[in-house]
């Protein structure tokens, strides 16, 4: 073997230990950075705005009134019933329950946010229906405020 010849076997071997050691350094440098958690700090801090949560509060109406309107045959009771707005804003409706002589509470009607009177049809020959005072419940997007009764009616 020559001189030159094997001048380049021995450089090839030290690269080939360098790329080996090399390779090596770096697997190890990827093993021993996966076990160790990552960590920071900040030098700077600053305040947050301040939050306040609301919660939508709606008033109930008021002056609940309910008057016979007919009540001439035997089947049918009609009644208007008639209220003060809710001084909430954005009310979006309102619904109208009687509440029975018998202890049953119905749902007979229900109106948009600018109605403040209606009348509602009760049957008499099915309920056994004699007697009902009302309520009216103002309803703002789930939020719901439900009036003191009116005065009990008899037809």
């Amino acid at each position: 073997m020559d001189v030159s010849t094997a001048r380049d076997a021995a450089v090839r071997r030290r690269s080939r230990v360098r790329r080996t050691a090399g390779t090596t350094l770096v697997a190890l440098t990827i093993v021993i950075g996966l076990g160790v958690p990552a960590q920071a700090t900040f030098a700077r801090q600053r305040a947050l705005p301040q939050t306040s949560v609301v919660t939508a509060t709606v008033a109930p109406p008021t002056n609940v009134a309910a008057q016979v309107a007919s009540c001439s045959n035997s089947r049918w009771m009609t009644v208007t019933v008639s209220w003060s707005p809710s001084t909430s804003s954005r009310v979006t409706g309102y619904v109208i329950k009687a509440y029975r002589g018998d202890g049953q509470v119905t749902t007979v009607g229900q109106t948009d946010a600018v109605t403040s009177s209606t009348q509602v049809s009760m049957d008499k020959f099915n309920t056994g229906l004699t007697s009902a005072a009302f309520t009216v419940t103002a309803t703002l997007a789930g939020w719901t405020a439900e009036s003191a009764s009116s005065a009990t009616i008899t037809c």
